[in-house]
């Protein structure tokens, strides 16, 4: 199986049927990520059809790492499933179906890298949770925060009181990401 040729496929089934996935461009930024910061523990919160899980975890194959994806949805879970057999990439990902709120605080890991890219007006709750779980020298990475930003104004507002220093980089031609590096 041509991986690349999946991942195109998966990607036009997500646009024809209106599934918010990463864009390439981000994916490619985000894998040139993980490979310079060496993350072996990643966590991702929200997913879609899995195709960022998947374009994540072919890097982290390369570098012996994991991913523990939480998608809420029971649907999108189970074509996640499906979706890492054909990818080759199931025995490196910890798939949860659940709330986040939820499943955050009960994990018992700490991540070096982890993709924040579920329910926007949640954002802010994602980040608070996800503080408690990073090990030394982790990064963050929140996405579609130009796009979506009003309904992130509790995001803003949180980084904004807590101090947390924080880059916006566009990635996107109308979109970026929030990275923010400990």
């Amino acid at each position: 199986m041509n991986i690349d040729i999946f991942l195109q496929n998966l990607k036009k089934h997500g646009i024809e049927n209106e599934i918010p996935n990463i864009s390439e461009v981000n994916a490619i930024f985000l894998r040139d990520l993980i490979k310079i910061k060496k993350a072996k523990n990643m966590l991702e919160i929200g997913t879609a059809n899995w195709y960022s899980t998947i374009h994540f975890a072919l890097e982290l194959k390369n570098i012996w790492g994991k991913i523990t994806t939480i998608e809420f949805s029971k649907l999108s879970y189970d074509t996640a499933l499906e979706n890492f057999k054909i990818a080759w990439v199931s025995p490196i990902i910890n798939a949860i179906n659940g709330n986040a709120l939820d499943v955050i605080p009960s994990l018992g890991e700490k991540y070096d890298f982890v993709f924040i890219d579920g329910m926007k007006r949640r954002t802010k709750d994602f980040l608070e949770l996800v503080r408690n779980k990073v090990e030394e020298g982790w990064i963050i990475i929140i996405d579609d925060v130009i796009k979506f930003r009003e309904k992130m104004i509790w995001f803003w507002e949180y980084l904004e009181d807590n101090k947390i220093k924080y880059n916006t980089i566009p990635i996107d031609i109308d979109d970026g990401i929030v990275m923010i590096v400990k």
